[in-house]
């Protein structure tokens, strides 16, 4: 059975991005008739914002985005992190890094200088994992083959930081996991992290995921639409308008005769085709021009 999942982070309001990536995910849940999922991605207590996980279900709920089930948590995963980090450390697979982002300002890749260090220092370390020489590849939905070393494309990754915040490709690989999670649709920013992603999941022996990564949205000046750079929330008072605009980034055309947010997605549940979604890695935001 298809299941597929939509998972924010509680650091800000829903953007147009946000819209896109989750409009993609339920339209390609419901046209498998597969579950859709929310999560909250909400391990990084310290971006979270008190009023962000409201405003983000109030969102989707505005734009007839229902769920199936009861809403999932990072938080509630914590043990299941630490579990995967010390089945890591078990193989030799792990070390202290002590190295600032400072001294690695300059660096493409992470040059191994902490490798050797696999007792625990007196002073703040992330933990990173070893990472082996060798290729990895998979078949994207949307952008097709993808293929890289992660030696040479990133290094030995982090996994905890030194603030003992677990990083998104470890977090996101569990999260998958225990709600069995079959399909993820989301934007092509993190289409490298893939990778990482999938050498993970073989190493834990967790079940692997089909993926397709949609274009993301870009601000006229190039910029990716993020809640860091505090792009502008949806406005929950224009809904139609919203879907509309996000249909069309998505490769569809739908007619203007829909003024209900459900008739809506019922007629994009329908005439989803995920060949139809643009291949590129963004496109621009023409709300935005």
């Amino acid at each position: 059975m298809y299941v597929g999942r939509f998972a924010p982070t509680t650091s800000g309001p829903l953007h147009l991005g946000s819209l896109l990536a989750a409009v993609a995910s339920y339209l390609d849940a419901r046209a498998h008739d597969g579950q859709w999922l929310l999560r909250l991605d909400d391990i990084d207590e310290q971006r979270a914002t008190a009023d962000a996980e409201q405003i983000a279900l109030a969102t989707l709920k505005h734009h007839g985005l229902s769920w199936d089930g009861l809403i999932s948590r990072q938080v509630h995963n914590r043990d299941r992190y630490w579990n995967a980090i010390d089945t890591l450390r078990s193989r030799g697979l792990t070390f202290y890094c002590t190295c600032s982002r400072k001294k690695l300002r300059n660096e493409s890749t992470y040059p191994g200088y902490c490798r050797t260090r696999h007792e625990k220092p007196n002073v703040p370390a992330s933990i990173r994992v070893l990472v082996p020489d060798i290729e990895f590849s998979f078949t994207d939905r949307i952008q097709g083959s993808v293929r890289g070393n992660l030696a040479d494309q990133e290094g030995d990754f982090i996994v905890l930081r030194k603030e003992s915040i677990v990083s998104y490709p470890l977090a996101v690989v569990i999260d998958d996991d225990v709600t069995g999670v079959t399909d993820v649709v989301r934007g092509a920013d993190l289409l490298e992290s893939t990778l990482a992603q999938i050498f993970l999941i073989r190493t834990l022996n967790l079940s692997e995921q089909r993926y397709a990564h949609i274009p993301v949205l870009n601000q006229r000046d190039g910029v990716k639409l993020s809640k860091r750079d505090r792009a502008f929330a949806i406005d929950n008072r224009t809904p139609v308008l919203n879907l509309v605009s996000a249909l069309h980034m998505l490769g569809l055309n739908p007619p203007s005769k829909y003024k209900d947010v459900h008739k809506l997605l019922a007629w994009a549940t329908e005439q989803w085709d995920i060949r139809s979604v643009p291949k590129g890695r963004s496109i621009l935001d023409f709300m935005s021009i």
